[in-house]
């Protein structure tokens, strides 16, 4: 019978085989296993500091392998005693999934024949409301984003927020304007979760917290046999993205995302309400967006443009920046996966139920052709954030080596979606390109060295 850091070991070891070798049929194997050992475990847990160490590992890395029934096994049936606001995460997930879901089959019984569009959100707290209202949903009621999209089917909602939150949406008059376009679900969280929440960053692993949260909105679109738009709430969304967005799924993509500029929160929305006063629709450009925001640019872009400028390149990067002639040139690793059709979602049988701007879409595909990353000219959403979040930076200029070493937990399928170029168009200002983007993407996807092999990703 194997110990909790037995347990703990095995369980890093399969992630770390599944980030190598992609989400393949052996990983599921591997993944199987492990939930034979757990359901069967009934060694006694000593309080041993080694065992609490092994515990925290062990719920992170199960929630990310997709066992998240054997994790309710080991904190209920097993006692094994995580920290509290695991189990209380746990429980309500367990019961508003099932909810979820089953709110879905009744959503898709009254459109049984409807494409639908599910739009999945998390927000809570004035501040955060008063942004998605002001921002965030009236740029989505421009003319080429949600009225454009309903014409191509039944629009509905997948709000998760607390009880006040629920109130306070529900009574504003942009709020109603939506709900004359589409329809809503709101799913609640209790006030003892949003205690916790409201840590934010404080909480260890908030990110996997967050991410079981935005699976209420998924496990919705699974019941309802829809498409599913994971918008986050603190951006502004440009003309005709939403449409464009669903549009991809006519050209053979059954997911879409892509990276934009993140603007300063502090300084970018005083500035957009002061060009776009009063209640009615944002409706602005991609040009204009990106314009904007990079006119209050937040560090997030600061610390990944590889210019001559930037000395000081982060340590983290998700994305890399070239400015070029007319704008920018974006090439992402790993996208928040903004647009997946139904047909795509229906793959996703193994969560990942934790940050899904990383886990999800290597668990729906092992190789990138049915991956789009946007056109930012057809469609393109830019994220705020508050000024005061700063990121980790390497004290020096972009290098390859830097580069990589961030990226030695990427899949293969993210890595393969490096060479996708995103031109951004906007006036960028007081950048001065230092490098070839072209020679710096072959260089970068060759020291990437993927290589998907069909025969062995048929079977994930």
């Amino acid at each position: 019978m194997p110990t909790l850091l037995e347990l703990a070991n095995e369980s890093d070891s399969i992630l770390a085989f599944e980030v190598r070798e992609g989400c393949i049929a052996e990983v599921d194997g591997r993944v199987d296993a492990l939930r034979h050992k757990i359901l069967g475990w009934r060694t006694k847990y000593e309080g041993t500091p080694a065992e609490d160490e092994a515990l925290d590992r062990i719920w992170v890395n199960l929630l990310r392998l997709g066992l998240f029934n054997e994790l309710r096994f080991l904190a209920n049936d097993r006692a094994l005693p995580f920290r509290q606001e695991i189990g209380t995460f746990l429980e309500y997930a367990a019961t508003q999934f099932a909810d979820c879901e089953a709110r879905g089959r009744a959503y898709r019984a009254g459109h049984p024949t409807t494409e639908i569009f599910t739009m999945g959100c998390i927000v809570w707290g004035e501040e955060y409301i008063r942004n998605f209202l002001r921002y965030n949903v009236r740029s989505m009621l421009s003319d080429g984003n949600l009225p454009a999209l309903a014409q191509q089917g039944q629009v509905v909602f997948s709000i998760v927020t607390d009880e006040a939150g629920k109130q306070r949406l529900s009574t504003d008059p942009i709020f109603i304007e939506l709900s004359a376009i589409a329809d809503v679900e709101f799913t609640i969280i209790p006030d003892q979760l949003i205690e916790i929440l409201r840590q934010g960053h404080l909480v260890r692993n908030f990110y996997i917290l967050y991410g079981m949260l935005d699976h209420c909105s998924i496990y919705f679109a699974e019941g309802a046999g829809s498409h599913l738009f994971m918008i986050p709430v603190d951006c502004v969304v440009a003309e005709g993205t939403l449409a464009n967005m669903a549009n991809y799924r006519h050209e053979g993509y059954e997911v879409c995302g892509g990276g934009n500029l993140v603007a300063e929160t502090e300084t970018f929305l005083p500035a957009l309400e002061e060009r776009f006063a009063g209640e009615g629709p944002i409706r602005i450009s991609t040009y204009e967006l990106a314009s904007l925001a990079f006119e209050h640019r937040h560090h997030y872009f600061q610390s990944q443009v590889i210019a001559n400028e930037n000395k000081d390149f982060g340590r983290h990067p998700r994305e890399l920046f070239w400015p070029v002639e007319g704008g920018v040139e974006i090439h992402s690793v790993f996208i928040h996966p903004l647009f997946t059709t139904a047909s795509g979602l229906a793959k996703y049988r193994r969560k990942h139920f934790a940050n899904i701007d990383y886990g999800m879409i290597p668990r729906l595909f092992t190789r990138p052709d049915l991956i789009k990353l946007m056109d930012p000219g057809r469609a393109y959403v830019n994220n705020f954030t508050a000024g005061h979040r700063r990121y980790e930076t390497t004290g020096r200029s972009f290098t390859y080596e830097d580069f990589l070493r961030c990226h030695d937990w990427t899949y293969p399928v993210q890595k393969a979606c490096f060479i996708q170029a995103q031109r951004l168009p906007c006036r960028l200002v007081g950048y001065t390109a230092c490098n070839d983007v072209v020679q710096d993407v072959r260089e970068i996807n060759a020291l990437f060295g993927v290589n998907l092999d069909p025969a062995r990703a048929a079977g994930a």
